[in-house]
C-alpha cells in the first residue's frame, strides 16, 4: 500500500507541475512577448521558440526526477539544425509528453524546434493549447479540404520566414486502445490487409501531402521514423498517472532517411510509409519479446551520446521557481490578477475570431507580404 501512494504521490506531483509550468510560462514569459506579435514579428518568433526550447527540458527534467523513469534513446540523432519530418507510432495519449525527454537525448548540437501535427481541440485547451498556439504548432479538424489548406499556409510560413522546424506526425492518427485497433481491423479487412497487434495501419493522406510540400518548398531535409515502447508498465492515459502506474522504462529508437532516398510521387510515398509500419509491426513485436530494440546494441560511442544531466537540474529549478513566482503574483498583486485575466479574455478571442494565434501570426505576415493572399 505504501509504495502504491508512493508512486501515485509521484503521478500527480508530475501532472501539477507539468500543467503549472506551462500556466505560469504562458502568464510570464509568452503574454509579454506579444506586442512583438505586430511589432517585430521576426524578434515574436525567434523568442516564442527561445521560451518554447527552454521549457522543453522541463518536462524531461520531470520525467528523470520525479516520475524516476529511465529514457532509453537509440538509433541515429537527430539533428536540430534539419527541417525534417518525423512519423512515429502513437502508443498512449502520453506518448507525446515523453517524447520531449526522447529528444532530448536524441538531439545533439542544437535545440531541436518540434512542431506537432495535433487535432484541433487541442489549440482552444486554456495553457497549453495557448502556449502550443504561440509556439506555431499545427492543427487539424478531420477534415481534409480544410486541413489541406491550414496545414498548406503553415508550411508556405515556415518557408517564408526561413524558419528552422522539425514536424512531427502521428500517422495512426490516434492511440492505440482496443476500439481502435477493431477499427484498424475492418479498414485491413475492407483492403485485403493482415491485422496488426501492436501497431496500427497508418493514415497516408496527411503524410503525403507534408512530405511532397515541405520538398516542394525546399524545406525538408530527413524523414525520421520514430518507434516508442513501453517493456514494462504501460500508461494509456493520465488518470493512470494519477492512480500511480508509472513506467519503469521509456524507449524511443530514431531512424533516418535522407530526404534524397524518400520516393518523390504520390503513390510511391503511401507505400513508403505503409512499409515503414509493416517493418515497424515487427519491430515493436522484437521489442515486447526482448524488452529493448534489436540494434539497441549497435549504437556507437552511446555513452557519449548522454549529455549531462545538468541541463536538466537547471530546468527543474528555473520552473519550479517560476511556477512559486507565478503563485505568489496571482496571490498578492490585483494587477497581475487582472493581467491574467485580460490575456485569458485575448486568447479566447484568438479562438473564437481568427482560430488562434498561430493563425493570427500566419494572416498578419500574409497581409504584409503583398505577393501572398490573405487567407
Amino acid at each position: 500500500m505504501s509504495a502504491r501512494w508512493w508512486w501515485r504521490a509521484r503521478g500527480c506531483v508530475f501532472c501539477g507541475l507539468w500543467l503549472a509550468s506551462i500556466l505560469s510560462g504562458w502568464l510570464l514569459m509568452c503574454c509579454p512577448l506579444l506586442p512583438l506579435l505586430v511589432l517585430r514579428p521576426r524578434a515574436y518568433r525567434v523568442a516564442v521558440d527561445t521560451v518554447f526550447a527552454m521549457w522543453e527540458l522541463y518536462p524531461a527534467a520531470l520525467i528523470r526526477l520525479v516520475l524516476r523513469t529511465s529514457v532509453v534513446v537509440t538509433g541515429d540523432v537527430v539533428s536540430g539544425g534539419e527541417r525534417s519530418l518525423l512519423v512515429m507510432n502513437h502508443r498512449t495519449r502520453l506518448d507525446w509528453n515523453f517524447l520531449w525527454a526522447g529528444m532530448y537525448y536524441a538531439a545533439r548540437r542544437h535545440a531541436t524546434r518540434l512542431k506537432f501535427v495535433l487535432k484541433a481541440p487541442i489549440a482552444h485547451v486554456p495553457g497549453p493549447g495557448w502556449v502550443m498556439q504561440m509556439a506555431c504548432h499545427l492543427y487539424i479538424h478531420r477534415s481534409w479540404e480544410r486541413d489541406q489548406k491550414l496545414l498548406g499556409q503553415s508550411l508556405r510560413f515556415f518557408r517564408d520566414t526561413g524558419h528552422t522546424c522539425q514536424i512531427l506526425l502521428f500517422p495512426e492518427g490516434t492511440d492505440l486502445t482496443a476500439k481502435s485497433a477493431a477499427r484498424s481491423d475492418r479498414w485491413a479487412d475492407s483492403k485485403g490487409l493482415p491485422h496488426y497487434e501492436y501497431v496500427l495501419h497508418p493514415k497516408t493522406t496527411g503524410f503525403v501531402f507534408l512530405a511532397s510540400t515541405m520538398r516542394q518548398y525546399k524545406h525538408l531535409d530527413a524523414v525520421y521514423d520514430v518507434s516508442v515502447g513501453y517493456p514494462k508498465t504501460l500508461v494509456q492515459s493520465e488518470v493512470d498517472l494519477f492512480t500511480g502506474h508509472v513506467p519503469e522504462e521509456i524507449h524511443f529508437h530514431f531512424k533516418r532517411y535522407n530526404s534524397k532516398d524518400i520516393p518523390e510521387s504520390e503513390g510511391d510515398l503511401r507505400i513508403w510509409l505503409e512499409e515503414r509500419w509493416k517493418e515497424k509491426e515487427e519491430q515493436m513485436r522484437q521489442f515486447y519479446k526482448d524488452g529493448h530494440f534489436k540494434d539497441s546494441e549497435s549504437l556507437d560511442d552511446r555513452g557519449k551520446r548522454e549529455p549531462t544531466e545538468t541541463a536538466l537540474y537547471l530546468a527543474f529549478c528555473f520552473w519550479t521557481g517560476l511556477i512559486c513566482m507565478a503563485l505568489w503574483l496571482l496571490a498578492t498583486s490585483t494587477a497581475v490578477q487582472t493581467y491574467a485575466m485580460f490575456h485569458a479574455f485575448l486568447f479566447i478571442g484568438f479562438s473564437l475570431v481568427g482560430s488562434g494565434a498561430h493563425i493570427v501570426e500566419i494572416q498578419l505576415h500574409n497581409a504584409r507580404d503583398k505577393n501572398l493572399p490573405l487567407h
